[in-house]
């Protein structure tokens, strides 16, 4: 239950953490930022065996905190509300979706509210401005439970003093006061509005638990959807842990009535966009039209988790300064080549497109093909749920086949891996890395700088006819295409 909902001003003294204000210029684009602390009780839960949600613990208190990123003039207010779970997994708040579709997002005139989502956060927080975040509440109540030898062992730290079970009644106490006109509601002046839940990567395994043991409980539909569509990204197939002391779990096949062939789809639209570093991983195998499971999976190939854009470019400026206050460093790792400097934003823009237009007027999304993928015996690869090793199939160059076909993948100016070589004889999975073609390569593959443009904007007008790009990212994007052939040596 949600009992308070408190404004916390930005000064010239404090600002929010993850603030987007200056570097997307929302005084000349005419949006605003806003923070809030929202307050009340959660109840924990463990799934049953029936893999349904019971209540262990009840009503702890708690207080997180919302961005949210506005139209100044609510009459601009396109009635999409994008609710993103806030990544905690470099325990800080990343608001990843909001980097890549920020610009969509504010030209559509978008309410966006970030939620963060872990206890995991409230460290880094409270290290950044402990003023500001004294209020932070993800205290655990239960702090004598014994955590299992497996959680003390698996991906993320155990970290006892928080309770991440906390979230779940959190966002749904959320998404149900925001279609209300409640006193407790911070955007109830704009009217209603159609509310989508997104995620990226660890965030994506929180939009796979929501839709797999919450969004249809019968309480939580009773004024209709707790959603009306869902945008995961970055990640595989695991339904998040359903509280701070249990594991996550894999998504099960055909069970519940899933249609054969994925394990993820919902009675509202559902799409699911991987790179190249997870779509071995995630193990959707179809698209669907069901009324009841309606599902799109999105391959992006040229690309990887973190790029140039996403992870460093963005972050110039205030954000570095932002995380260098906290210690968290954003680095490219590798030591060959260059870091990943695939564009594929307005990609992620086309999918919100079409997940509105699916979820207002019943318009399905674009299905896409998926990259090819063959089996390896190499133990290095990424075992998948059949016990065979999966890797990309790749053309004579290296770079990957199928999948969304886009300017990088269609016009290349280097090989494009998801990983990166380190210095030290290592790999870094998420952050990938181009080796470019030589000067003489370029100009043998595409002759002058001319050609290579008419190239691009002709892969780009054909991503734009199938519904993959939008025209109003096509500019932009043409140029930043080009940009990169001319920055490798190509006249």
């Amino acid at each position: 239950m949600i009992t308070k909902m408190s404004y916390i001003p930005t000064t010239d003294s404090t600002r929010p953490f993850a603030s987007a204000a200056e570097k997307c210029n929302f005084t000349e684009i005419d949006y605003i930022e806003d923070e809030y602390f929202m307050s009340g009780t959660a109840n924990i839960y463990e799934e049953s065996e029936d893999q349904k949600p019971q209540v262990i613990i009840s009503d702890a208190p708690f207080t997180t905190r919302l961005l949210i990123r506005r139209p100044k003039e609510k009459r601009k207010f396109s009635g999409n509300v994008v609710i993103e779970i806030l990544n905690a997994t470099a325990m800080i708040d990343i608001d990843r979706m909001w980097v890549n579709s920020w610009k969509f997002f504010t030209r559509n005139g978008d309410i966006y509210i970030g939620i963060t989502s872990k206890g995991h956060v409230v460290d880094s927080l409270k290290k950044f401005d402990s003023e500001r975040y004294q209020a932070i509440n993800w205290n655990n109540p239960q702090p004598d439970r014994i955590p299992s030898k497996e959680l003390l062992s698996g991906p993320f730290p155990f970290l006892p003093q928080y309770e991440s079970g906390l979230f779940w009644d959190m966002l749904i106490d959320l998404a149900k006061l925001l279609r209300t006109d409640d006193a407790l509601n911070p955007i109830s002046d704009y009217g209603k509005g159609m509310l989508f839940l997104t995620g990226w990567s660890q965030s994506g395994s929180y939009l796979a638990r929501i839709l797999h043991t919450f969004a249809y409980l019968q309480e939580n539909t009773v004024d209709g959807p707790l959603f009306d569509g869902y945008l995961l990204a970055g990640c595989g197939a695991t339904k998040a842990p359903l509280n701070a002391y249990s594991t996550g779990t894999a998504l099960i096949f055909f069970k519940g009535g899933i249609p054969q062939g994925s394990i993820l789809g919902g009675k509202e639209p559902v799409m699911a966009i991987n790179t190249e570093s997870e779509n071995r991983l995630a193990y959707w195998y179809g698209d669907f039209d069901d009324p009841d499971f309606k599902f799109r999976t999105w391959d992006i190939p040229a690309s990887s988790h973190d790029t140039d854009y996403n992870l460093i470019e963005y972050y110039e400026g205030q954000g570095r300064l932002d995380l260098n206050k906290i210690n968290i460093s954003n680095e490219w790792e590798g030591c060959e080549g260059e870091p990943m400097d695939c564009p594929y934003e307005p990609i992620f823009n086309a999918a919100f497109f079409h997940l509105y237009n699916w979820a207002r007027y019943k318009i399905p999304a674009p299905h896409a093909p998926k990259i090819r993928t063959s089996i390896s015996i190499n133990p290095d690869m990424v075992e998948d749920p059949f016990g065979s090793y999966a890797v990309n199939v790749t053309d004579h160059y290296g770079n990957a086949v199928g999948g969304i076909r886009h300017p990088v993948a269609d016009c290349p100016t280097g090989v494009y891996t998801s990983f990166s070589k380190t210095a030290t004889g290592g790999v870094q999975p998420m952050f990938g890395s181009v080796m470019p073609f030589s000067q003489e390569q370029l100009k043998v593959l595409y002759g002058t700088l001319e050609n290579y443009r008419t190239l691009v904007a002709r892969s780009t007008d054909n991503a734009i006819s199938l519904g993959f790009i939008l025209p109003d990212d096509r500019n932009e994007l043409i140029e930043r295409v080009v940009s990169m052939a001319v920055n490798r040596g190509l006249e």
